[in-house]
């Protein structure tokens, strides 16, 4: 498989690159400080074109490829924010609407993501369940054209800003109701649409992950993607999308971590030369490299995969397996390499290494992915 990338690959990459060196580094700081980023920030990436990535042009959307896609979220990946979140949240919710919505869904729904005037959510999780269907309370009951919503929703990625998201509940009217889970695109200006405040984490500042509280919520039956009580079909489908661009984005955090260490050890002398001239220093640099490349080019597969409509549920459960304890190591490394200085907030490593630690439980836990790709070499 040729990894040499198109000339219209590499200028999304230099454009994203260039975006974030002009639009996200200067703002890194104030997002921290304000566990928020700027609510324009949707904005301007639809004005780079960084929005509706997947989806045809027809629909306001840009038409590329998946691998694009990564290529993107890697270089997001490189500033260490939780920028790449919000813009790869709408990509991957607009590309589940346009695969599964009617054609009036995909005309009213699409634009405002793949524009910047709406941010996207999509929401499974609850208090009580992450993975499980047959523990989701929240409901829709049929009531005329519409559905009446009640229930919560647990740790939603921008849950309390304006737009719609799709959220996965219970259908009251249909008979299997141990499993049966059905997609509703709501829209979160909707009356008894309320949320928490965000939710701190040790990392990820500015993530606005929130719990959803429905209370008599309204939403009309035309607004259900695919068929009524196949909904968790839809979700894994987007879970695993989730998956290949969460390593993107974990290569890119693995690259900086690596350029970070590679930058200290030039500039930390011991007994009057660089670190970088000790043997085991550049061991362990030659050790980071190997990894971060071995990740990249096993996300590169999966995108390409998915490019090509091949089955990528398994390859992206592969890939959380491998990818995000490797790059969780490298960041590791990187800080150690930093000495007592990796430990303080006055370096980038020290961020670096706390946001590598969700990798592992947020889309998806890394145990679970190894029970999927476990399970599928003895099916």
């Amino acid at each position: 498989m040729d990894f040499t990338l198109s000339p219209e690959s590499k200028m999304m990459v230099k454009a994203a690159s260039d975006f974030c060196e002009k639009e996200i580094l200067p703002i890194a700081d104030s997002i921290i400080e304000n566990n928020d980023y700027p609510e324009d920030l949707l904005v301007k990436f639809a004005k780079v074109r960084m929005l509706g990535l997947a989806v045809p042009k027809e629909y306001g959307g840009v038409g590329t490829t998946n691998l694009n896609i990564i290529l993107i979220a890697e270089e997001l990946g490189k500033t260490g924010t939780v920028c790449a979140w919000p813009m790869l949240m709408n990509n991957s919710t607009a590309e589940t609407i346009y695969r599964w919505g009617s054609e009036a869904v995909r005309e009213k729904f699409l634009p405002p993501l793949c524009d910047g005037s709406a941010y996207a959510s999509t929401a499974f999780t609850e208090p009580a369940t992450g993975s499980d269907p047959t523990a989701i309370t929240t409901t829709a009951v049929p009531d005329g054209d519409d559905f009446i919503v009640n229930g919560a929703k647990r740790y939603i990625t921008g849950g309390n800003k304006k737009g719609y998201g799709v959220f996965y509940v219970k259908d009251g009217e249909l008979k299997d109701q141990k499993a049966n889970v059905t997609a509703l695109i709501v829209d979160k200006s909707s009356e008894g649409y309320t949320t928490s405040a965000p939710w701190e984490f040790m990392g990820l500042e500015g993530m606005n992950c929130v719990d959803v509280f429905f209370k008599d919520v309204r939403v009309p039956k035309s607004n259900v993607l695919g068929e009524r009580g196949n909904g968790f079909r839809i979700l894994l489908h987007w879970i695993a999308v989730e998956r290949i661009e969460q390593a993107g984005y974990m290569v890119g955090l693995g690259q900086a971590a690596l350029d970070q260490a590679v930058k200290y050890t030039k500039e930390r002398l011991v007994r009057g030369k660089p670190m970088a001239f000790m043997q085991g220093i550049q061991w362990m640099l030659g050790d980071m490299k190997s990894r971060v490349d071995a990740c990249r080019y096993l996300t590169y597969r999966a995108a390409c995969i998915h490019d090509e409509e091949g089955p990528f549920d398994v390859v992206s459960s592969e890939l959380k397996i491998f990818v995000v304890p490797t790059i969780q190591e490298v960041t590791r490394m990187a800080l150690q390499i930093h000495g007592a200085y990796g430990y303080s907030k006055e370096y980038k490593i020290e961020g670096l290494f706390r946001i590598a630690a969700h990798a592992g439980i947020v889309a998806s836990s890394t145990e679970l992915n190894k029970t999927i790709a476990g399970s599928a070499l003895v099916r």
